[in-house]
């Protein structure tokens, strides 16, 4: 029986986390966000293709609106201070892009925990499949 050189990739179809956020748009060039009232989740997930995915859907209509694909080390998912809400923005240490989101889960008592589970699902993939579990809420 002949076997393979190289390795099947494994088919990852879990989110590595997940959580309720609404999308903020930003107003012209300002420093103004204002909410999206939608429903939606943010989830990371590693495709099929072994790269780190991060998705925005509507909770509402199920439909992915944003899918961006991000290496290590490329994004980091910070508070925003200046904010009177629960404000996150990914921010790309490599361009001048920023998204903003706002936390629709009731309660805040996840958020930091939440913020460092995306940073490390982001920044350190290879470390994530030895023994991780799923974070959702």
């Amino acid at each position: 029986m002949a076997t393979s050189l190289f390795p099947q990739p494994v088919q990852r179809s879990k989110n590595l986390v997940e959580f309720k956020a609404g999308k903020c748009l930003r107003e012209g060039d300002t420093n103004v966000v204002k909410a999206d009232t939608r429903k939606g989740l943010v989830y990371l997930k590693q495709g099929e293709d072994s790269l780190m995915h991060f998705y925005w859907k509507d909770r509402k209509t199920n439909s992915v609106e944003d899918d961006l694909i991000i290496f290590p080390d490329e994004a980091e998912f910070l508070k925003v201070e200046e904010s009177d809400g629960r404000v996150y923005v990914l921010k790309f240490k490599s361009s001048s892009l920023r998204m903003f989101f706002w936390m629709q889960d009731k309660s805040s008592e996840q958020d930091e925990e939440l913020r460092s589970r995306v940073n490390e699902v982001l920044n350190n993939p290879s470390a994530l499949y030895g023994g991780s579990e799923e974070m959702a809420f």
